[in-house]
């Protein structure tokens, strides 16, 4: 059974929100949508969450009868900056809520802005060590969505509860945020 853990760097309260004690910043989880095939399952998600954050396994034992096939697709926000995450039949999705100060939201490597590109959010955030990320932009760590073009990586992220930010680094160069967000 795979599992798909989703490690959000804050401490949260649902629905009212709480505060870090170092900034004041009020945070908070919000699930805004949840579906598994064709059925919507967004109450269920939510009842299921708490302080910690919501664990949920992709079956129609779990969640309801979604059809053949059927992928839980979860869209939920941080202090307003959503995040959705898909994950195959017979996966948990785990968000986990956590002490920390740098939020992968997006990471996409490929011909971009508007060419063909991978979605590679989830590898970015796995790769996030003590608030700092350093990754290299390279066919080998996402794969080639598109031969014979020379790519870019973009991630966007949030660092210590701040605005957004992004950076991005073309194919085969590092991208690096500091554990200072920079």
């Amino acid at each position: 059974m795979k599992s798909l853990r989703v490690l959000l760097p804050f401490v949260v309260a649902l629905a009212v929100g709480a505060c870090r004690a170092e900034d004041k910043v009020p945070l908070k989880l919000v699930i805004i949508k949840a579906t598994y095939g064709t059925a919507d399952v967004t109450e269920k998600l939510k009842g299921l969450a708490n302080a910690d954050g919501v664990t949920a396994k992709a079956s129609k034992d779990a969640l309801a009868d979604g059809g053949a096939d059927a992928k839980l697709k979860v869209e939920f926000s941080v202090n307003d900056q959503k995040v959705t995450r898909t994950i195959n039949d017979g996966e948990t999705l785990t968000i986990t809520l956590k002490v920390g100060k740098l939020l992968i939201l997006k990471a996409e490597y490929g011909d971009l802005p508007d060419g063909a590109k991978t979605d590679v959010t989830t590898k970015v955030q796995e790769m996030v060590k003590d608030d700092a990320l350093s990754v290299d932009a390279t066919n080998d760590n996402f794969g080639d969505p598109i031969e014979g073009t020379v790519k870019k990586m973009k991630v966007e992220y949030l660092f210590n509860g701040g605005a957004k930010k992004e950076k991005e680094v073309a194919e085969n160069e590092n991208l690096t945020i500091s554990n200072k967000g920079e």
